[in-house]
């Protein structure tokens, strides 16, 4: 069984390797995908956009759980009778 599923692994290898040679061959990246110049800049405006958008929700996710931590912990500093 396993040298059966080996020589099918080595078959579907060897085909996806043709295809993206044909590919490779038959056009190439570059007309394929153009981008402008300011691509980079661009994309990371955006993220740092969205980074500082998103830094508030971050804050309440961690600040919330601590919060309550800290106020257990000084709860727990009150000797009980």
């Amino acid at each position: 069984m396993f040298s059966t599923m080996k020589r099918y692994a080595v078959g579907v290898g060897a085909f996806i390797g043709g295809a993206v040679a044909l590919l490779a061959s038959t056009c190439s990246a570059a007309s394929i995908i153009t981008l402008p110049t300011t691509a980079i800049a661009d994309l990371t405006g955006s993220a740092s956009q969205i980074m500082s958008d998103v830094w508030v929700l971050v804050a309440l996710a961690i600040g919330i759980p601590m919060g309550f931590y800290i106020i257990r912990k000084v709860i727990a500093l009150i000797p009980k009778h």
